[in-house]
C-alpha cells in the first residue's frame, strides 16, 4: 500500500512540475514572440536556396514525440540549433534579417532557460533517445543542409507553441 501511495504522490508531483513549466512558458513566451520568429524565419527562407530533398527530415524522429517534449528538451534543442546551425549559417553575416532572427532567438532561449528551472529539469525519454542522433546529423551538415535545418526550425517553434497553454496555440499558426 505504501508503494502505491508513493507512486501516486510522485505522479501528482511530476504533473504539478510540468504544469509549472507550462505556466512559465505562457507567462514568458508570448504568441507574438513565436509568430515574429516564424515570420522572420520565413522571410530568410525566401533568400536561401530551394530545398532539394523536401521529404528528407532532419528532425523526423523527434517529431514523433513532439507532444511529450518539456522545457529542458526545448532548451537543449535550442542549444543544439544555436551551436550547430545558426552559428555556422550566420557567423559572419551582417544582414538585417539574420540579426533580427538571432536577437529574437536569443530571447526565446533565455526564456526557455527560465522555464526549465520551474519544473523537472531532466530530458524526456524521447529526447534522450533522439537528440544525440539529431545533434550528430546537424554537426555534419554542409551549407545546403544548414539551410534545410533552418527551414525545419519552424517545426520546433510549433512544438513550443503546442507545449504552451493549449487554448492559445491557435493564435500562433
Amino acid at each position: 500500500m505504501r508503494i502505491v501511495t508513493m507512486l501516486a504522490l510522485c505522479t501528482v508531483l511530476c504533473c504539478a512540475l510540468d504544469q509549472k513549466q507550462e505556466e512559465c512558458l505562457n507567462l514568458h513566451i508570448t504568441p507574438p514572440m513565436i509568430k515574429d520568429i516564424m515570420e522572420t524565419s520565413e522571410l530568410i527562407q525566401k533568400y536561401l536556396p530551394r530545398d532539394n530533398a523536401p521529404y528528407h527530415q532532419i528532425l523526423g524522429k523527434l517529431k514523433k514525440c513532439s507532444k511529450k517534449l518539456n522545457a529542458p528538451d526545448f532548451k537543449r534543442i535550442l542549444e543544439i540549433y544555436d551551436e550547430h546551425v545558426f552559428q555556422n549559417l550566420w557567423k559572419n553575416n551582417t544582414h538585417q534579417l539574420p540579426k533580427l532572427f538571432m536577437d529574437s532567438f536569443a530571447r526565446l532561449k533565455d526564456m526557455m532557460e527560465i522555464c526549465e528551472t520551474k519544473g523537472k529539469q531532466t530530458l524526456s525519454q524521447c529526447a534522450r533517445e533522439n537528440l544525440k542522433t539529431i545533434e550528430d546529423k546537424l554537426k555534419m551538415l554542409q551549407p545546403n543542409g544548414l539551410y534545410k535545418a533552418q527551414s525545419e526550425f519552424r517545426s520546433v517553434l510549433v512544438w513550443i507553441s503546442n507545449a504552451m497553454d493549449k487554448s492559445r496555440t491557435h493564435e500562433i499558426h
